[in-house]
């Protein structure tokens, strides 16, 4: 060790989405920097543990799997590492992972800076779990130093229902690897539909569950393909709605025209081959998905949802902003979109102010503006 405190990230596992993939990232870069790293997980598994660094300590909470807790069995474990390697902060990722991390931390009795991060809207939730883990967070608010959210969206919510003031939640974006993701989407999607100059593909991108609303993308995809019958629908992803998204598909006549392929390691060839990628999402928080199109020079389409969409798009100028739910709207917008494109240069640019050199030199700053003392520092042993 090098004698400094580590900065600590704490994740609930490395499987795929969106927080997972910023908080190694950012674990990386920091990494890459010369700070010493820790990224503590509760499960040790997903597809992006082979992507952390081998100077980014890999630390397995070993948490029991308690029906009903989930990762909330991880506090004694996160107690005895916040007591015995004594971090100098710790950001914590996703709401329910951000109590379990203030509670441990008050238990620990720990002088580490405490770092809630703020992956999505809050006060959108429906599910009673959802509530109550939101409603623990205002509870916990006064263990927290500082709160981080990924888009100013996102910081209102924290304010608004959290109860914290705005000085105490700092906006730093998703750290987006643009040329790792344009580099990778030179490598042709395995689909027999994309790269196919007689298909316009109508991509969507993203977990199969209720948030993603993936139901309004199918009836607006059915608007689309009657006005122009060459459109093909392609939905990456996997996830509980599987088996009631294909039922919808055949209910609205489409299935023949819609592709469910399920999980895919590359999905930026399917961006770089689609026409246009439309987000359909009733909340988010930053979403990646949209970034990671305009990098492939993708044209987008999303929904207005709290919170991103309009900071990414920039109020539309870059794609088209429609209102949550309505499948008119949103067929309208891919339609147009499809009928003129936008310059593809100029949505590589936007996704470029994202790019992590930019960000990883917010999150420093963050670092020494709360730790005046930290300072990069390779670990030797």
């Amino acid at each position: 060790m090098t004698g400094q405190r580590p900065l600590a990230f704490y994740v609930p596992s490395l499987t795929v989405g969106g927080a997972e993939r910023v908080t190694v990232t950012i674990a990386n870069g920091l990494a890459e920097q010369g700070y010493d790293v820790d990224l503590l997980v509760s499960f040790c598994e997903g597809e992006f543990k082979k992507e952390v660094r081998s100077d980014v300590r890999l630390i397995d909470l070993e948490t029991p799997s308690i029906s009903g807790i989930g990762i909330g069995a991880a506090v004694p474990a996160l107690r005895r590492y916040l007591r015995t390697e004594t971090p100098s902060m710790i950001f914590s990722q996703m709401t329910y992972a951000n109590d379990v991390c203030l509670v441990a931390h008050g238990l620990a009795g720990s002088d580490a800076v405490a770092v809630p991060t703020v992956h999505n809207t809050l006060g959108v939730q429906d599910s009673p779990k959802e509530k109550f883990v939101e409603w623990l967070a205002g509870r916990l608010a006064d263990r927290a130093d500082q709160f981080v959210a990924v888009s100013e969206g996102a910081a209102e919510s924290i304010v608004e229902h959290v109860g914290v003031s705005r000085e105490d939640v700092t906006v730093l974006h998703n750290p987006i690897p643009v040329e790792e993701v344009r580099m990778r989407s030179r490598d042709p999607a395995d689909h027999e539909w994309v790269g196919v100059p007689e298909y316009e593909v109508v991509l969507g991108v993203g977990r199969l569950e209720p948030q993603k609303n993936f139901g309004s993308f199918l009836k607006a995809f059915k608007r689309v393909h009657k006005a122009r019958p060459q459109t093909r629908a392609i939905i990456v992803g996997r996830g509980s709605e599987r088996g009631e998204l294909g039922q919808l598909a055949r209910d609205l006549g489409i299935s023949e025209k819609v592709s469910f392929p399920g999980y895919v390691d590359n999905p930026y060839g399917y961006m770089a081959g689609a026409s246009v990628l439309a987000m359909s999402s009733v909340h988010e928080g930053l979403p990646t998905v949209l970034i990671e199109a305009l990098a492939c020079g993708c044209p987008v389409v999303s929904t207005d949802c709290p919170s991103g969409p309009y900071e990414i798009l920039e109020g539309g100028e870059i794609g088209p902003l429609v209102p949550v739910g309505d499948d008119s709207a949103l067929a309208d917008g891919i339609r147009t979109t499809l009928a003129d494109p936008p310059d593809k240069e100029r949505l590589v640019q936007r996704a470029r102010d994202f790019a992590p050199e930019a960000v990883l030199r917010d999150y420093e700053a963050f670092i020494r503006a709360h730790l005046p003392t930290a300072a990069p520092a390779h670990r030797t042993a």
